[in-house]
């Protein structure tokens, strides 16, 4: 590589500009989007050829939201209307809005991430120039960002939290700025987007009371942040008083002593909570923990962690000198992890720990990535320049660049699981065919995995479903946790007027029974069916006893109505009928 090359090189990748519509800055930023833009196309590739399908997240928030297109469906369904108050009132008005126009919600949100990775992407961008103006770090932390998300289900869903990640990013991006109007619209999306975030910009403002000079901290007397900060406080204030006067029939949050009582919270369990191993807990449990390792990703991320080290020795890199306003991501994380120890300390009511230090850390370390990266790349450029070992610097200067556009470009496509999607797929087409055409009010019982799918493929209530057990509203799950208990009885007992006093009070309509519900192997296996003591180890030992003991399994043949694969759809009519005659 001659000098000149060795020029262009570096005028190409560690050219200075914060104007987007200038060449190179277009360049990058037209290249960051193309690959935000990839990502999504390539996860709906995943699902090629499949007619039902939706993301496991998009199960529990969205599926109820068939009400803006037909108000007569899910009528008096506890778990459409628990999943309903707890839904933020912006995602709510975005699916509404746009169902009004005829599109449907379950359809939208998988198209959602088509809208919402670009936009990331251009956010992210934008944000890594206010801090270093050299586009090629921002092209860099932008796609790691964007590939830390899609790595995992972070925008996938369509659901609060895939809003949250490019709002957030706005936000950031205003306080750099300084903007009044944009960090004020931010902190309101916020609240109406992902609430609970709100809280966290509150301290990224509360922070601009601060300031670092010469390593010792100070009060900060620059009067528009002040000014900023004070106006930003007082709308984070009157977002979140509606979340703090709340009185929902779903209330109360669950107390730490009454999680502490629910095998749910247990290792294993639905809401796995508490772990055994302290470690775990504090590190790496996925709602406990401070989820370092989820930041951490792609592999790339971990060059960030050389940040500290490159700035206590600054003078030899000086492209440090170029870095403005990082401040805010320390603002970040600090306020991040304030949250996460009071979230803690505070169980539940600030929602899952986790929630609050896993995003602080994601925007910051794939950010500062790409900010490490090219201070490395600019200081062996430099080096390249003298005379000295210019050779072997030339040949490390091509390697480092061949690794940096092989770990970002190639690496994450190599990987069969990116980009990581979270989709279920339903295998069961005839059966939600059939189900969608029994009247809009029909209730579903059933202990088979397929349950879960019924609300989101055809449009229809169950009465429990594991998908739906989320203990952490008291009034919702105490409902929920009685309605299983009582399926349970009536599902395994031999006393025919048991099942027959369950089918008058509950109002069920028809049982989805297969070959596992009425095996020892999966019901022992069941973790979500062996939270219901003691009636789950009751029903399991009526099934070692005499299965055929067990009055739904008696009448489940003649009563069966419809069959698709190895699922039966039993009629409750036809199942009281049966019971009247053997009792007269």
């Amino acid at each position: 590589m001659s000098l000149n090359l060795l020029d262009r090189v570096s005028q190409f990748l560690l050219t200075r500009s914060k104007k987007v519509c200038d060449r190179t800055t277009l360049f990058w930023l037209l290249f960051a989007l193309f690959l935000g833009l990839l990502y999504p196309i390539l996860a709906l590739t995943k699902i090629s050829g499949e007619l039902h399908w939706i993301q496991d997240d998009a199960r529990q928030h969205i599926f109820w939201m068939a009400r803006f297109l037909d108000p007569e469906l899910f009528s008096d369904d506890l778990i459409a209307d628990y999943y309903n108050s707890i839904s933020p009132a912006g995602v709510s008005f975005f699916y509404y809005c746009l169902a009004k126009l005829g599109v449907d919600p379950d359809f939208l949100s998988k198209i959602v991430p088509l809208l919402l990775s670009p936009l990331t992407v251009f956010l992210s961008f934008i944000l890594c120039l206010e801090i270093l103006p050299i586009p090629f770090a921002a092209f860099l932390s932008s796609t790691v960002l964007i590939q830390n998300l899609w790595l995992q289900d972070g925008l996938t869903s369509g659901t609060a939290k895939a809003f949250l990640i490019p709002i957030f990013l706005l936000f950031l991006w205003a306080v750099i700025r300084k903007s009044f109007f944009w960090t004020i619209g931010s902190i309101v999306f916020l609240g109406l987007f992902y609430g609970s975030f709100v809280l966290v910009a509150a301290g990224v403002l509360v922070c601009q009371y601060f300031t670092l000079n010469q390593g010792k901290l100070q009060l900060n007397y620059n009067r528009r942040d002040k000014n900023l900060a004070i106006s930003g406080l007082l709308v984070a204030f009157v977002v979140l008083l509606p979340h703090i006067l709340s009185n929902s029939d779903f209330e109360p949050v669950i107390s730490l002593t009454q999680a502490k009582q629910l095998p749910e919270f247990e290792p294993g369990g639905r809401a796995s909570f508490f772990q055994t191993n302290w470690w775990d807990y504090l590190f790496n449990g996925g709602r406990t923990g401070i989820r370092l390792t989820a930041a951490l990703r792609p592999d790339l991320v971990y060059i960030s962690l050389l940040l500290p080290i490159i700035f206590l020795y600054k003078k030899h890199f000086p492209l440090t000198q170029d870095i403005r306003r990082l401040f805010v991501l320390n603002q970040l994380l600090i306020s991040g992890f304030v949250l996460y120890t009071l979230a803690h300390l505070f169980l539940f009511k600030l929602y899952l720990p986790s929630r609050y230090s896993l995003h602080s850390l994601r925007f910051s370390l794939t950010i500062l990535c790409g900010l490490t990266l090219v201070i490395l790349l600019d200081k062996l450029v430099r080096l390249c320049r003298e005379r000295s070992l210019r050779t072997v610097r030339l040949v490390f200067l091509v390697f480092a660049l061949f690794s940096i556009a092989f770990s970002l470009l190639v690496d994450p496509l190599t990987d069969k699981d990116f980009p990581s999607t979270g989709y279920i797929t339903g295998k069961y087409h005839n059966l939600y065919q059939f189900l969608q055409q029994t009247p809009k009010d029909t209730l579903v019982a059933s202990f088979a995995d397929e349950a879960s799918n019924i609300p989101s493929f055809s449009q229809r209530s169950v009465f429990v479903a594991a998908e739906y057990g989320i203990p952490y509203h008291v009034g919702y799950y105490d409902q929920f946790r009685q309605r299983t208990q009582d399926l349970i009885t009536a599902h395994y007992n031999i006393d025919p007027t048991v099942l027959q006093r369950f089918i008058y009070d509950s109002k069920i309509d028809l049982w989805l029974v297969n070959s596992d519900v009425f095996s020892v192997k999966f019901l022992e296996a069941n973790r979500w069916f062996n939270h219901f003591q003691p009636q789950a180890s009751n029903a399991i030992h009526q099934v070692k006893l005499n299965k055929e003991a067990i009055a739904l399994w008696q009448v489940q043949k003649q009563c069966t109505i419809f069959t698709d694969q190895d699922i039966n759809v039993v009629s409750s009519d036809c199942i009281l009928d049966w019971i009247s005659k053997e009792l007269n």
